[in-house]
C-alpha cells in the first residue's frame, strides 16, 4: 500500500483496493493554496472613507472569515472524500467503522467437471449435484450490492465460464448437464483462482476472494504428482521439466494471500465407490496383413474392493459385434481377455471394447485403431552379386523377403508383408524405372552411384521413403563420401565413411554389438530378454568405422575399443536413411549363417518400419489438438464426432510433398468426449481416430475428511450446514467504504454550494 494507507489511521481501515489512487487526498489541499495565493494578490491603498470601511469591517471580521473557513473545509472534504472513495478503503470487523461498511462478496466457484463426477448414485450423478450446489452458492449473491462470481469449470484444464454478474453465472449453470471425459488437473484449476485473487488484490498482499471448490474429493486429483509414494524429497529436475504448476506451489501462494479453498465434498458416500473399467485395448503385435491372424488384448480392471465374477466383454469391428466372453476380475485387480482377430483388408480398422454398465458408464467402452499394412513394396539394389550365396549379401536379402514355399519360388504364403524386387545398380540410370513404386530401397555391397542415382534417390527418400545402405567389400568409400555426404548434415548418408576395421582372426576373434537402443521400434523385437541375445551374440568381423553427422541417430554400437557404431539413422525431409556399417554376405560377418533366426527378424524389422512412414494409429486423450494426413488433395474435410454428427473444418490444407497433404487441425475443444472420431474428405480419404480417457480416472478412492486438511493449511474442508450457521469459509470478512465516502463528498458538494449562494446573496444584501 505504500504511504497511501497512511493518509487514513491504521486503527480506522486496513488498506485500500487501489492504494495508489489513496494519494489523490493530499488534492484537498488546492482550495487552501488558491485561498491563501488570493491574500496576497491585491495591494492595500489607502483613501478618505475607509475609515468608514474599517469600522463596518471589524464588526463582522469574525463571522466572515468563519463563513470563509467553512466554505473552505466544505471543498477540501469533497476533494479528499471523492478521492478516498477512488481508492476503494477497506476495514476488517474489528475496526471501529466496521458499521459503516458493506459485505459484497467476490466468490471464485471451482466446479469439478472430470470424468469420475459422471459417477451416478440412486436419483442423480455426482456433477449434478455439484451443478446444483453451485446454484445454491450463486443464488445466495445480489448483483445489486456489486457481488461478483468467477465461475469456474476444471477438468484438463480450467475453463471461465462467467466473470461478473450472478445472473449470468446462473444461466451459465442451466447449460451445464454432463461432465467431460477429462481428468482434474487441480493445479491449473486453482492457478487459474491465484491469478484472480492476485488481480483481486491489486498489490496489497492480501485478498479477500472466497473460494469455493465443489468436487467429489477423488483421491489422485489432490496428490502432488511430483511428491514421492515413500515422501522422500521431491525430485527438482522433475518440476523443471514441464512449465506446469504443482499443486503445493499453487496453494502456498493461495496461503500467501490469505485465500483458503473451502473445500465441499459432492460425491459417493463410499470411501472406494465399486467400477469396472476397460483400461487398454491392444494387438498382441503387429498385423503382418490381410488375412493374418491377430490376437486382441482387452485390458480391465476392478476399482473396488470386491471380486466381479462373471464380466461379459464384447468386441465391435468395425460396428459388427463380435461373440462375447466371461471373465472374473479380482477386487483391486486386473484382468486380460483374448480375442483373435482376422482383417480382410488393409488400412485403420476400428475396434471397440465393451464391458456391462455400471455407475459409471464412460469407462465400459474404449476404442483402438488397429492398422493392417499393405505389402511393402522393395527394391534390392545387388553391389557384388556371386554364385555362392554366402558370398551374396543381397542374395541372403532376398531369401528372407521374399522366401520359396510349395506355389513357387520367390512368394510368401498369403498374405505376403513384402514385394520385393533385385536389380543391378544401373537400373537407376533408366528413367523408365519409377521409384515411387517402391517403399524401401536396398543398397548392399554397391560401390558407387551416379550423381544422377544420387539425385533420383534423394528425390524419392525426401518424398517419403527408406533407403538403406548396406557395406561390405566392394564399397567404395571415398566415392559413396564425395556423393552421398556432407559435412553439414544435409547429404544422403547420415555419416561419413572412414576406413575398414577388421578382426585380427575370423576363426577366434570377431565383434558383438554392445549396445543398442531398444525403444526405436526397429530394435523393439531384441528388448525382449528371450531375443535379445539374437542381436547381441552376433558375430562381425568387418565393418566400416563412421563418423555420424550431427542430425543423426546412432542405434546400435559394436563393443571394439572406439565403440563404433553398428547401425545409423537420420531423417531425410519426409524419409529416412539407415546405414549398416558391415555386410550380410559370409566374410563380413557370420549373421546369416550362424544365426537365422537373428537375421531374419533383423531384416524384417528394419524392412518393415522402414516401407511404412505414416504417422501411425492417433489415440488422443480427450481435449486433445488432432492433426492428419491423407494421399490426394482433400476437399470439405469434416470432423465425424462419436455420436454421428459432422462439423466442417475451417482451414487450408497443407501440401508435404509427394501427393501427401495435411489437414487442417482439429483443436481440443472438438474432441472433449471420448470415442471414435473420423476425418472424412470428398474425395473418399478417411482418417480414423479414437479419443481414449484417461484410464486412472475409474479409480474413484476418496480423500477421508481428515485427509484433506493434512494436505495443506490452505484447505478447509466444508458442508453446506457450515454456511448455514455462519462460520468462516476461510476468505478475509472485509468490508468496504466507498460509498459512504461518495455520499459524502456528494454531500459536501451540496453543502458548499448552498452555503456559498446563500453567503452571496446575504452579502449582497447588506
Amino acid at each position: 500500500m505504500g504511504g497511501a494507507a497512511h493518509l487514513v489511521p491504521a486503527a480506522l481501515v486496513d488498506g485500500f483496493v487501489h492504494p495508489a489512487l489513496a494519494a489523490g487526498a493530499a488534492l484537498a489541499a488546492v482550495p487552501l493554496v488558491i485561498h491563501l495565493l488570493n491574500r496576497q494578490r491585491h495591494r492595500p491603498l489607502p483613501w478618505a472613507a475607509m475609515r468608514f470601511v474599517l469600522a463596518a469591517y471589524r464588526k463582522t471580521r469574525r463571522r466572515v472569515e468563519l463563513e470563509n473557513l467553512l466554505l473552505l473545509l466544505l471543498r477540501m472534504a469533497a476533494v479528499a472524500a471523492l478521492a478516498l472513495a477512488v481508492a476503494r478503503p477497506f476495514t476488517g470487523t474489528k475496526s471501529p467503522l466496521a458499521g459503516l461498511t458493506e459485505s459484497r462478496r467476490d466468490l471464485a466457484l471451482v466446479l469439478d467437471a472430470s470424468a469420475s463426477t459422471a459417477y451416478g448414485g440412486e436419483t442423480e450423478t455426482t456433477f449434478e449435484r455439484i451443478v446444483g450446489r453451485a446454484r445454491e452458492l450463486v443464488g445466495d449473491l445480489d448483483g445489486g450490492r456489486g457481488d461478483r462470481v468467477r465461475l469456474i469449470e476444471a477438468a484438463a484444464w480450467p475453463r471461465l465460464l462467467a466473470w461478473t454478474d450472478p445472473a449470468e453465472a446462473l444461466a451459465v449453470l442451466d447449460l451445464l448437464d454432463e461432465p467431460t471425459h477429462e481428468p482434474l488437473d487441480l493445479a491449473a484449476a486453482l492457478g487459474e483462482v491465484q491469478r484472480l485473487a492476485e488481480e483481486e488484490a491489486a498489490g496489497t498482499g492480501r485478498s479477500a476472494l472466497e473460494v469455493r471448490l465443489l468436487c467429489d474429493l477423488q483421491r489422485h486429483s489432490f496428490l502432488d504428482v511430483d511428491a514421492p509414494a515413500d515422501g522422500g524429497d521431491r525430485d527438482p529436475t522433475a518440476a523443471e521439466a514441464t512449465d506446469d504448476p504443482r499443486l503445493t506451489d499453487v496453494l502456498d501462494a493461495l496461503e500467501e494471500l490469505g485465500v483458503t479453498v473451502a473445500v465441499e465434498d459432492l460425491g459417493p458416500a463410499l470411501p472406494r465407490p465399486p467400477n469396472l473399467g476397460v483400461v487398454s485395448v491392444v494387438t498382441a503385435g503387429p498385423i503382418a496383413g490381410p488375412g493374418a491372424p491377430g490376437e486382441l488384448r482387452v485390458g480391465l480392471r476392478n476399482f473396488g474392493d470386491e471380486t466381479r465374477g462373471g464380466v461379459r466383454v464384447a468386441l465391435i469391428v468395425d460396428g459388427d459385434r463380435r461373440p462375447s466372453r466371461t471373465v472374473t476380475v479380482p477386487g483391486r485387480g486386473q484382468a486380460e481377455v483374448l480375442f483373435p482377430l482376422v482383417f480382410g483388408d488393409t488400412g485403420d480398422h476400428a475396434v471397440t471394447a465393451v464391458v456391462e454398465g455400471d455407475r459409471l458408464a464412460f469407462d465400459d467402452r474404449r476404442v483402438a485403431i488397429v492398422r493392417v499394412p499393405e505389402p511393402v513394396r522393395v527394391l534390392v539394389l545387388n553391389g557384388g552379386p556371386a554364385r555362392e550365396l554366402e558370398r551374396d549379401a543381397a542374395g541372403y536379402l532376398m531369401a528372407v523377403l521374399t522366401p520359396l514355399d510349395e506355389d513357387g519360388p520367390g512368394r510368401f504364403r498369403p498374405p505376403a508383408p513384402f514385394v520385393a524386387r533385385e536389380e543391378s545398380p544401373r537400373v537407376l540410370e533408366d528413367e523408365e524405372l519409377d521409384l515411387a513404386l517402391f517403399d524401401v530401397i536396398w543398397a548392399v555391397d554397391v560401390d558407387g552411384l551416379a550423381v544422377e542415382a544420387v539425385r533420383r534417390i534423394e528425390e524419392r527418400v525426401a518424398s517419403g521413403a527408406t533407403l538403406i545402405a548396406g557395406m561390405g567389400p566392394r564399397v567404395d568409400l571415398e566415392h559413396w563420401n564425395a556423393r552421398a555426404f556432407r559435412a553439414d548434415g544435409s547429404g544422403l548418408l547420415p555419416a561419413e565413411l572412414s576406413r575398414t576395421v577388421s578382426a585380427r582372426s575370423t576363426e577366434g576373434s570377431y565383434y558383438r554389438v554392445s549396445e543398442f537402443d531398444a525403444t526405436h521400434p526397429i530394435l523393439q523385437f531384441f528388448a525382449d530378454e528371450r531375443w535379445r541375445s539374437f542381436l547381441t551374440e552376433v558375430p562381425v568381423h568387418d565393418f566400416v568405422a563412421v563418423r555420424p553427422a550431427p542430425n543423426a541417430r546412432v542405434l546400435a554400437r559394436l563393443d571394439d575399443e572406439g565403440a563404433h557404431p553398428l547401425l545409423v539413422e537420420r531423417a531425410f525431409d519426409r524419409g529416412r536413411v539407415l546405414l549398416w556399417t558391415t555386410s550380410f554376405d559370409a566374410s563380413w560377418t557370420r549373421l546369416p549363417v550362424l544365426a537365422p533366426q537373428a537375421f531374419i527378424p533383423l531384416v524384417h524389422e528394419l524392412t518393415r518400419r522402414g516401407g511404412d512412414l505414416r504417422p501411425p494409429p492417433l489415440h488422443v486423450t480427450p481435449g486433445a489438438d488432432v492433426s492428419a494426413e491423407v494421399d490426394g488433395f482433400p476437399r470439405g474435410v469434416q470432423l465425424v464426432r462419436p455420436d454421428g454428427t459432422r462439423l466442417t473444418l475451417e482451414g487450408e490444407a497443407v501440401e508435404l510433398g509427394g501427393d501427401r497433404w495435411h489437414l487442417p487441425p482439429v483443436v481440443g475443444a472438438q474432441t472433449e468426449r471420448a470415442g471414435l472420431y473420423g476425418l472424412a474428405c470428398e474425395s473418399g480419404a478417411e482418417v480414423l481416430f479414437a479419443v481414449e480417457p484417461d484410464a486412472t480416472e475409474g479409480d474413484l478412492e476418496r480423500l477421508a475428511p481428515g485427509e484433506l486438511e493434512a494436505l495443506h493449511p490452505a484447505f478447509e474442508l466444508h458442508t453446506p450446514r457450515t454456511d448455514r450457521e455462519g462460520e468462516s469459509s476461510g476468505a478475509i470478512r472485509r468490508g468496504e467504504l466507498w460509498r459512504w465516502l461518495a455520499g459524502a463528498c456528494l454531500f459536501a458538494l451540496v453543502a458548499e454550494a448552498l452555503w456559498a449562494g446563500w453567503i452571496g446573496r446575504r452579502r449582497r444584501s447588506a
